[in-house]
């Protein structure tokens, strides 16, 4: 009884951690306009902003798995969530543009320490109990997304200030951290001792970037997703600008369903088995998007949130299970290859659309879930990949 509660609290205290993430960068996302005004940015000096947000935490993945080694997962977790509250409230408080690229890049950092830190204590988490918890932590980061835009939306309107509006989230994120302190704190994964194969490195090296690659075809997808889907139905459907915001919400939605029971079917069908089912279905709802109905388009993005919701969450499990690969190096390699693929998407769509439209641009994404497919389809059927007991 005692350790099933342990168990309970243990993934409470990660699962918070998630959503306080989300809450901290959907608050970010509803101000954006309100800042670029405020300081007079143009769209290519909030493209600046984003890069040192971007270089800031691949510098942070760099050093983050260092920090884990020396003092622990649990307790570097939960100080780069604090120092992530107090940067993002200097990037709200920021009265330059210097500051406020200063401001992104400190967030940035912290913010990848954190996606190390955090992920590496889950895995730990799931190999103390011998649980899956992975896809129901990131549903919590879903989770928080859905609750930031929405209750975020009505806080915009009873405050009526951006400053008191991030005041409010950081309170919530530093209580919710002081709660689960006692819980987060002590988290720390005994290293195992393993016999490597010198023969072996070039073929774990190969299936990590195997790895990143099927991350960032999905990545890349879903970057896009959030910033042009609202833009497809506009430009390429033709729909009022009342329901612009649907595609994305359909979206959202069945990423968060979909990571709450994305652990269960990971353990009864395992995680490569999972990953190409969420590539089958990501690609079932390309097709329904690329139909340019409007039912069907919504349709589509919803079915493809369903897909996507499960493989990001399996792939950090199976790269910290790679016999042989310390878990903190595998996740650090994996939220690096996210970063690039989640901040890169976005702007490669973007030219892509510039040059030969927005319709062409959703054609490329297509062909890019393909390739993540086959990649991971490769995976399955070479059984290479040896991991160990979660």
């Amino acid at each position: 009884m005692i350790k099933v509660s342990e168990q309970r609290m243990a993934f409470f205290a990660s699962a918070q951690l998630y959503l306080s993430l989300s809450i901290l960068f959907g608050t970010w996302v509803i101000y954006i306009p309100h800042i670029t005004e405020k300081l007079n940015m143009s769209e290519g000096q909030l493209g600046v902003a984003l890069f040192f947000g971007a270089f800031g935490s691949l510098f942070g993945t760099v050093i983050g798995k260092g920090l884990i080694g020396k003092f622990g997962e649990g307790r570097v977790s939960l100080v780069s969530m604090m120092m992530q509250s107090v940067f993002m409230l200097s990037m709200f408080l920021a009265p330059t543009f210097y500051l406020l690229c200063t401001g992104f890049f400190l967030y940035g950092f912290s913010g990848g320490i954190f996606q190390v830190s955090v992920n590496a204590m889950v895995i730990s988490i799931e190999k103390k109990f011998k649980v899956a918890i992975m896809s129901r932590c990131h549903g919590f980061f879903s989770l928080g997304g859905l609750i930031a835009s929405g209750l975020g939306t009505l806080l915009l309107i009873a405050l009526d200030s951006a400053v008191w509006h991030i005041v409010f989230s950081v309170s919530v994120v530093v209580i919710l951290q002081l709660v689960f302190a006692k819980v987060v704190l002590p988290v720390r994964s005994v290293p195992q001792p393993r016999i490597v194969q010198p023969s072996s490195k070039t073929k774990k090296n190969g299936l990590l970037i195997c790895l990143a690659l099927i991350a960032i075809s999905v990545m890349v997808t879903e970057g896009a997703i959030a910033d042009w889907s609202g833009l497809y139905l506009q430009d390429v459907v033709k729909v009022n600008k009342e329901w612009l915001g649907l595609a994305y919400a359909a979206f959202s939605l069945s990423m968060t369903v979909g990571r709450f029971v994305g652990d269960f079917f990971s353990r009864r069908f395992g995680s490569l088995q999972i990953i190409i089912g969420g590539f089958a279905l990501g690609l079932i709802g390309f097709v329904f998007v690329l139909s340019q109905e409007f039912y069907s388009v919504v349709f589509g993005f919803f079915v493809i949130g369903t897909g996507f919701s499960i493989i990001v969450p399996e792939i950090y499990r199976i790269s910290a299970n790679i016999e042989g690969v310390n878990s903190a190096n595998g996740i650090a390699f994996m939220a690096g290859a996210g970063y690039v693929g989640f901040l890169a998407g976005p702007v490669l769509l973007g030219i892509v659309a510039e040059t030969f439209g927005l319709s062409i641009s959703f054609m490329v994404l297509f062909v890019l879930v393909s390739f993540g497919a086959l990649l991971a389809t490769a995976l399955k059927i070479s059984s290479r990949l040896k991991l160990t007991n979660s």
